[in-house]
């Protein structure tokens, strides 16, 4: 019924290891390279003792010279000799692809296309929406006195975004009435880290991505709070957690684990940069009955890192799918007066036990299938507009809805907001597979019948039920039968049994 799926949620950049900044740099195309080539030669893990020959440089300077549009192109053919995750990005790139790493300002809030009501489905907690009593469900129907009815997403994110300290003026809809809110826009701190009690003694925790300190604070707070409940058992999950930043890993596994001085892995830095680096542990963590952690083949990066200490201390049961199998961590400069980032890799990430996982992944103690793949997957994509006809050349949401489709049923390799020739080839293939007349655009009955197929797709391929998470909770169920192993003192503290 299906053609074979290639892959599933990875409709983006996997994220980052560590975060830097450089001094931005302007001038001549052969000048500009010859910077950024400067930064890759004193950064990256590869080519201390490798530097490029000063006849390739000037090669590829005389290039740039007779083709100065081409910077970009001949720095990334560069880095592909390198490593697999280094790269030399537009900002508009960058900020697509790490998303959980760049600052924004705005109002706060998330918005979906409800059968063609904007509606909110989330508020940042302590942002400006917030503040203002923004909540789930609420229906903007103006910005600045304007009607956004049948407005682009795009064009509605760029209006509710802004600079810090500007104003906004949102009307919304709730329960039939009209409200008006005066907002100041506010630089923004995605939270990534949630929680809540599954029954008596049994605590789930959520960690979507380590893209700032406030991650790890969050975190902190939450597991400091664990033996208030009297918490016996956890489940961890940080499945489609693509990483951030490698120090919330060190800092989240040191709060977890019990015993001092237990050795949690290191980093290979270059020979210039201090060689290898050990990390211990503290030994401050609440004794636990069961820590199950839950991955599967997005978790990765920094959430590898942490999920593999776990593993290998013997401190937690790893439940889910292999992982993505990125061990390398990476630098983020800001270049050229701020019109690129190069993201170089710069150290690689080591585990107690079996060392680097790149390329690899890591393996769970308890190996399952996780169900909610595709769901996840989809939740990245915008509704399809039944009503709508997405035509050859469109660049929209829309075609990026149906592209992410077609991806998720093998029909293409990337997803993507315009609708090229490659993306008709892929099109055209579906409709004459589902006996409709191939043509150059998706109109209603295409794409009906490709939500048709989604849902098959869902049915048949991974069901309903999260298995991953079932799992964990029956391992956590039976270690909570047993005598809780702390006690919570009244300073806050506790003392173990």
């Amino acid at each position: 019924m299906f053609r074979q799926i290639k892959k599933f949620a990875a409709l983006a950049i996997a994220s980052v290891i560590t975060f830097t900044s450089a001094t931005a740099f302007t001038g001549t195309p052969q000048t500009q390279f010859d910077f950024v080539l400067q930064k890759i030669e004193q950064n990256s893990l590869f080519t201390q003792n490798n530097e490029m020959s000063s006849e390739e440089v000037a090669e590829k300077n005389a290039y740039i010279e007779q083709n100065p549009d081409k910077l970009q192109e001949v720095v990334n053919d560069y880095l592909k000799t390198l490593d697999t995750h280094s790269m030399f990005l537009t900002k508009s790139q960058y900020e697509q692809g790490f998303a959980t790493l760049v600052e924004t300002s705005g109002i706060g809030v998330t918005v979906q296309n409800q059968s063609g009501k904007i509606t909110v489905i989330d508020v940042e907690k302590g942002s400006p929406a917030d503040n203002a009593g923004f909540k789930y469900g609420d229906e903007i129907i103006k910005i600045d006195d304007t009607s956004i009815e049948n407005m682009e997403m795009s064009k509605i994110g760029e209006m509710l975004r802004g600079e810090a300290g500007t104003q906004v003026k949102i009307t919304i809809l709730r329960d039939n009435k009209t409200l008006e809110f005066d907002l100041t826009r506010a630089y923004i701190t995605p939270s990534y880290v949630s929680n809540y009690t599954v029954e008596d003694g049994i605590e789930y925790i959520r960690v979507e991505a380590m893209g700032s300190q406030s991650d790890f604070e969050e975190f902190e707070q939450i597991w400091n709070g664990l033996d208030e409940k009297n918490t016996k058992a956890v489940i961890l999950d940080l499945r489609a957690n693509g990483g951030g930043l490698v120090d919330v890993a060190w800092q989240m596994a040191d709060l977890i684990i019990e015993t001092d001085g237990t050795y949690m892995g290191g980093i290979q830095w270059r020979e210039d940069q201090g060689g290898f680096e050990k990390h211990y542990s503290q030994g401050t963590g609440l004794p636990l009955n069961e820590i199950c952690v839950l991955v599967d083949e997005n978790t990765a990066s920094a959430a590898e890192l942490l999920a593999g200490i776990l593993k290998e201390t013997g401190t937690a049961e790893v439940v889910g799918t292999t992982t993505y199998g990125k061990g390398q961590g990476q630098y983020h400069f800001d270049m050229l007066s701020s019109k690129y980032k190069l993201v170089i890799t710069c150290m690689e990430m080591n585990l107690p036990i079996s060392g680097c996982w790149e390329g690899k992944g890591i393996t769970p103690t308890v190996q399952i299938s996780d169900n909610s793949i595709i769901d996840t997957a989809l939740s990245q994509l915008p509704e399809l507009d039944f009503n709508s006809t997405i035509k050859y050349g469109d660049k929209s949401e829309q075609v990026h809805a149906l592209s992410g489709r077609l991806y998720l049923l093998g029909y293409m390799d990337t997803v993507q907001d315009t609708f090229d020739t490659n993306m008709l080839a892929a099109l055209r293939e579906f409709q004459e597979d589902e006996g409709l007349t191939a043509g150059i655009s998706a109109g209603t009955s295409t794409l009906e019948k490709l939500e048709i197929r989604i849902n098959e797709l869902k049915a048949v391929g991974e069901g309903t039920d999260d298995d991953c998470y079932d799992t964990a909770l029956e391992l956590c169920k039976k270690a909570a039968l047993q005598p809780i192993r702390y006690t919570s003192l009244s300073d806050g503290s506790f003392e173990a049994a």
